[in-house]
């Protein structure tokens, strides 16, 4: 009897290796010692004898457990040659062809799925539409998603144990399937029977294979307020069910905001243009100007500049991340008047000439831009 830490040693692995690792040791130790790879060493061969064995044990739940408790191994009178997957000899009766990289088939990464396993659903993603003024307020609103449901009957993974297991017909029950590559033969698992020989599972008559069902579902959503475009909003366990009784997914509401006639937002900021007229400009002025909030008055500065932006504090959009609100910049758009008459003409070549400091005059750099 060998102690029961000696095929975790011998694979490298410790002694609460889950499958997934246990295999990979197995594959990588199993490349470098199989006897079809190795002509002649004796050693290889033996050694790969004691690796496969201890694979067969640990990747098996009952069998680890009992080797775990009793470090038991099986008899040599019942224990089976171990399925020459991989390198599988020669074929000269056939001419050479190129095919893809051989080494990825010689020893398979997994097996078939294991019909018990538990998996996560996938999610789902709605595209929302909302109005600009929603945003700043926030909403309650419903919509349909079209929601898949695992069947009962085989826990979604389409099949279920059959009551009389029949060979499987796409290896003849030989469990393994061969790929010629040039002269070489390859042999790797049966996709359809999992390298077991036969078919031990048989389609689910409630969902015919499907594994599940689509139905949709009517969900009630609270929009929080001050989203912007492009933000995602979490629906947690509402997107797809799991296979095997495992967790849904989530639900992703992706949020698309309708432009505004008047304002763009960056951030929590927003941006409004207003225009003003030459003396407006010049002179100075008090303006009616909109907000979300409804119009407010605002004093325009003597002398403001067209493309500069002149703040009102508070006037923005709602902050998600604090109890506050970002700010409305008023962008100024000075219209030039267009000139019809000679009276309005005179004045304003009398205008230019009591001001000789014209915009190109190096001089002329008083009026600095009011931004945020």
């Amino acid at each position: 009897m060998i102690s029961s830490g000696d095929y975790y040693t011998l694979l490298g692995v410790k002694s609460n290796a889950s499958k997934a690792a246990i295999r990979r040791a197995f594959q990588k130790l199993a490349r470098k010692y199989h006897p079809d790879l190795n002509p002649g060493d004796s050693v290889a061969a033996v050694r790969y004898r004691r690796l496969y064995e201890a694979f067969e044990i640990l990747i098996d739940t009952e069998r680890r457990e009992r080797y775990d408790t009793h470090g038991s191994r099986p008899s040599e009178e019942t224990r089976e040659e171990p399925p020459r997957y991989g390198f599988a000899g020669f074929d000269f009766s056939l001419e050479g062809e190129k095919g893809p990289d051989i080494f990825p088939e010689l020893f398979p990464s997994s097996l078939a799925p294991e019909p018990g396993r538990r998996e996560r659903g996938d999610d789902i993603h709605h595209r929302l539409a909302l109005r600009f003024e929603d945003t700043l307020t926030g909403l309650e609103t419903s919509f349909q998603i079209a929601r898949s449901h695992t069947c009962g009957t085989c826990q979604g993974f389409g099949d279920i144990p059959s009551a009389n297991p029949v060979p499987c017909t796409a290896c003849s029950g030989r469990g393994r399937a061969m790929k010629v590559h040039g002269f070489m033969i390859f042999a790797k698992p049966c996709a359809s029977c999992g390298g077991t020989g036969h078919l031990a599972r048989e389609l689910c008559p409630e969902c015919r294979g499907a594994g599940c069902t689509s139905r949709p579902e009517t969900v009630t959503l609270l929009v929080p307020r001050g989203v912007s475009d492009g933000d995602k909003l979490l629906v947690p366990s509402r997107g797809h069910e799991g296979r095997g009784a495992g967790a849904p997914g989530d639900l992703y509401v992706d949020v698309h905001v309708q432009s505004h006639p008047l304002f763009s937002r960056q951030g929590d900021n927003l941006f409004c243009t207003v225009a003003l007229s030459f003396a407006e400009a010049a002179l100075g002025a008090r303006i009616e100007v909109p907000t979300p909030d409804g119009p407010v008055t605002l004093r325009v500065p003597a002398g403001v500049q067209s493309g500069q932006k002149l703040r009102i504090s508070g006037r923005g959009a709602p902050s998600r991340r604090a109890d506050a609100r970002g700010d409305l910049f008023i962008v100024v758009k000075v219209v030039t008047p267009t000139v019809y008459d000679d009276r309005s003409r005179e004045l304003l070549r009398e205008l230019d000439r009591l001001n000789p400091l014209g915009p190109r005059n190096p001089r002329s750099s008083e009026v600095s831009e009011v931004s945020s």
